[in-house]
């Protein structure tokens, strides 16, 4: 930038200091920078073998063709243009380079290397230009030496061709000085050629001719002394020492033969130029004496004419010469326009990984996919864990939570592996299990007497309890046959009906023969057949139970919305305080939709941390739209972890006593 110039252009400016920036990232600059460092053959920038050609060379499969030297440097320089960043700072004059390494050292070197490099270059561009400009200059100088020659002999000429005109204008003595410039020429032809013939005999290193030309008496000396010593060395045997020692001699000889040739024409060359220096002098008289004289108005003007277009001539030749010295001498004294403002030094700490910034971001990202994953756990996708869980989901109240049991419990014992769970009912009255489910006995009781009158119909008709799940394998079947056993104990006429007729599981918790009775019942028109005749006792209580032996071969919901069915659950009604149906599975099955409707209260059972949100309020949902319109739902958390229930009910140890 021009410091001194106070009109400068904003816009041109910052047109250049982007221009700079577009140079100083270029490829010419890059690729210069890997050369100098060598960074083709770097650990970090240069070629190396990858974790799949490792690979495919370990399975033998043919690698493909090394790279060319072309396309390594290529590969190279893409890979440190990536570590590279040049930037402007802001609109200021300040250009940033940095560069990134896995090595401080090696990132500083690389970035001053950038900018020296492109300090270089920049230096180098303005002596290649000024050097250009030289070379156009120099080309021209010919042509302008050859014109003043021109003009001269077109002066001369005239001259000659008007002499007697000229004298007789009272020019007294030009012809005198016409003599005078023709013999000067002469000479400085004849020394011309003279010099002429003198280089092409020190070129071809022919002493003899030199010594004849230039008659110099050392010439003459060195020349008898060299014919001494090649007489010599003809006599003595090649490849001896005294010819080898000749030979240097000879060497020498002939280098202070060169170099006094030599210098006898510089003193030549310099005769040659005083030689021209006369004839401009006898020029510069002849034309003194001819203006002084009374020339015509039409030989004056003609005069004139030559004299001004041989000093025009001169002066474009001197302008041309002053004008190559002067980019002689900027070219060897051109400063940058750039310089380096502040040097990179080896950074103290790494420019990344930032572990403060990326730990801080990952904690909040943690956090927040952490407090997603647990909302969409909690309310979409997990299972169920508490009470308050289920009422915000499935805006159902929650009855009892069942613990999960397992052999080595303690009322559990003395159980064979073929008790079942609802046994406990009558072998661990006192245990959790036992009173979670006369908590949900009690619930539905409560639920009962919150129906409306007209719903409960005529006060001797019994009450339909249906107990479904979303999923198979969540401990309906057992919840169902608990619940019943839980009635049954207090002397309530119970029944009990195996309606999960895809997959009946009642008989085996009884350790029952199944009764296949049901199934052909609903099936065939058996009109002699009764309930009584269907039923079943549960060896352990007075329950009432009516089994499904087997399962069915034909659609089951053709069974369950039968007329025979309607009639089988209106005659339990009728004989029975508590009617409880084990249901299929909603989500699998259609069969518990349509026995909802029979229902007067529905126990919906949950597996603790297993039950799918999404699929319990997909199941909910469908009972509410297929149930009696006056039925209660309540829910029942079944199977609990006894480590996590203990934390929730301080009792627990009180039941086991």
């Amino acid at each position: 930038m021009d410091a001194t110039n106070a009109l400068a252009n904003p816009s041109a400016d910052n047109a250049r200091v982007e221009s700079e920036v577009g140079i100083l990232k270029s490829n010419r600059i890059l690729l210069d920078v890997v050369r100098d460092n060598n960074l083709v053959t770097d650990d970090e920038f240069g070629l190396k073998v990858s974790m799949k050609d490792r690979v495919l060379s370990w399975l033998r499969v043919p690698l493909p063709p090394a790279p060319t030297p072309d396309e390594a440097v290529a590969m190279v320089l893409d890979k440190f243009k990536n570590a590279v960043t040049v930037s402007r700072s802001g609109l200021t004059y300040l250009i940033n380079v940095s560069a990134v390494s896995v090595d401080p050292a090696k990132a500083a070197k690389l970035a001053n290397s950038v900018s020296d490099t492109y300090i270089e270059a920049q230096i180098g561009a303005k002596v290649a230009s000024t050097l250009a400009a030289r070379n156009a200059i120099q080309n021209r100088v010919p042509s302008a030496s050859a014109a003043i020659v021109e003009n001269e002999k077109r002066f001369d000429s005239y001259i000659n061709e008007n002499i007697d005109r000229l004298e007789q204008s009272n020019s007294i003595g030009l012809k005198a000085l016409r003599s005078e410039l023709d013999k000067i020429n002469a000479q400085r032809t004849a020394e011309a050629t003279r010099i002429d013939t003198v280089q092409r005999s020190l070129q071809t290193q022919d002493f003899a001719s030199l010594v004849n030309e230039l008659g110099s008496d050392a010439l003459k000396q060195l020349q008898d002394q060299r014919e001494t010593l090649a007489t010599q060395m003809s006599q003595v045997a090649e490849g001896t020492t005294e010819a080898i020692n000749l030979k240097a001699e000879l060497a020498k000889l002939d280098e202070r033969l060169t170099a006094t040739a030599s210098n006898e024409v510089s003193g030549l060359q310099q005769s040659l130029g005083s030689y021209q220096e006369r004839a401009n002098d006898v020029r510069q008289q002849i034309r003194t004496t001819v203006l002084q004289g009374d020339l015509p108005p039409e030989v004056l003007t003609e005069f004139l004419g030559l004299q001004q277009s041989a000093e025009s001539a001169r002066a474009q030749y001197q302008n041309l010469l002053k004008r190559v010295q002067d980019l002689d001498a900027q070219s060897t004294l051109q400063l940058p326009d750039s310089r380096v403002a502040s040097a990179a030094m080896v950074p103290n700490s790494p420019s990344f990984p930032n572990k403060t910034l990326i730990i801080s971001l990952s904690l909040l990202v943690a956090i927040g996919l952490g407090l997603g994953l647990a909302i969409l756990r909690e309310y979409f996708i997990g299972g169920f864990v508490d009470e308050n869980q289920i009422e915000t989901v499935l805006k159902l109240p929650l009855s009892a939570i069942a613990p999960r049991q397992s052999s080595s419990d303690e009322h559990n014992k003395l159980a064979t592996p073929t008790s079942s769970l609802s046994d406990l009912m009558v072998t661990a009255p006192l245990s959790l299990f036992a009173e979670s489910v006369r908590r949900l006995r009690l619930t539905l009781d409560q639920q009962e007497r919150k129906r409306p009158q007209a719903a409960r119909g005529e006060s001797d008709d019994g009450q339909i309890i249906m107990v479904s799940s979303a999923l198979p394998n969540e401990g309906k079947s057992t919840m169902a046959l608990s619940l019943a056993r839980a009635y049954a104990l207090t002397g309530k006429r119970t029944l009990l009906i195996d309606c999960d007729l895809r997959k009946p599981s009642i008989n085996r918790h009884l350790n029952l023969e199944p009764n296949h009775d049901f199934i052909d019942y609903l099936r065939q028109d058996r009109n002699t057949a009764t309930l009584t005749s269907l039923i079943m006792r549960d060896p352990m209580t007075n329950l009432t139970v009516l089994l499904g032996g087997r399962r069915s071969d034909i659609a089951t919901d053709e069974l369950v919305m039968s007329e025979k069915m309607g009639r089988i659950l209106a005659s339990a009604r009728k004989h029975f305080d508590y009617i409880v149906l084990d249901t299929p599975p909603i989500e699998p099955v259609v069969d518990g939709l349509y026995l909802a409707r029979h229902a007067d209260m529905i126990v919906f059972v949950i597996k603790w941390a297993s039950t799918p949100q999404s699929s319990a309020k997909h199941s909910v949902n469908a009972l509410k739209e297929n149930r009696n319109p006056h039925a209660g739902i309540v829910t029942l958390l079944n199977q609990q972890d006894r480590a996590k229930m203990s934390g929730n009910y301080s009792y627990s140890g009180y039941y086991s006593e």
